[in-house]
């Protein structure tokens, strides 16, 4: 089987903006034999999330209402990289204390990844976050509706395979989080 080939972008129909993400019409030509396809493509801004250890090595995560699943989902704190943020380090320690209140003593990468290539060229920019302390009771957006419930870290696998942790993207952070020290470069 030889390598996909470049496709070629006919024209862009429309483009409709929801907030969180922009979606876009595509017309675009297959190379093998310039079949035309209608494809559908979400601009979304690059999204952080943080494996936050506290002192003890519990780890923080919150409990909020998804609308997608209508139910609420345990998750580690994560959220989008404003516009105005070209530091996505500063992004993750933000995310953290807004939704937690905690602050740590260290922060470094984990890992980045493509959360839906198939329709999204944003990257999800995972952290290890350690020596996490409380300050405040944590600043939340408006909308945001957050419980910070902390679990012990050797209790994490029970939570993944239980399916009381089911994020995908907290999952990709999890499967960062033990690989272990890595060098990753950002696809």
């Amino acid at each position: 089987m030889t390598a996909p080939s470049e496709w070629k972008l006919l024209r862009t129909r429309a483009e409709r903006d929801f907030r969180v993400f922009t979606a876009r019409t595509l017309d675009v030509a297959d190379p093998r034999d310039g079949t035309e396809y209608v494809r559908t493509v979400l601009d979304c801004p690059d999204w952080v999330n943080v494996v936050a250890l506290t002192r003890d090595q519990r780890l923080v995560l919150v409990r909020q209402f998804r609308f997608g699943t209508w139910a609420n989902s345990l998750e580690i704190p994560g959220g989008v990289v404003d516009p105005h943020e070209t530091d996505v380090q500063a992004a993750a320690l933000r995310e953290l204390e807004e939704e937690t209140g905690y602050v740590p003593d260290t922060l470094e990468r984990l890992g980045v990844c493509h959360p839906n290539p198939a329709l999204q060229a944003n990257r999800l920019h995972s952290f290890l976050a350690r020596g996490c302390r409380q300050v405040h009771g944590g600043r939340p957006d408006g909308s945001e509706d957050l419980e910070v419930v902390l679990v012990r870290r050797e209790d994490v696998p029970g939570l993944v395979t239980s399916g009381q942790l089911s994020h995908a993207l907290v999952l990709a952070a999890l499967l960062y989080d033990a690989l272990g020290p890595r060098a990753l470069t950002a696809p």
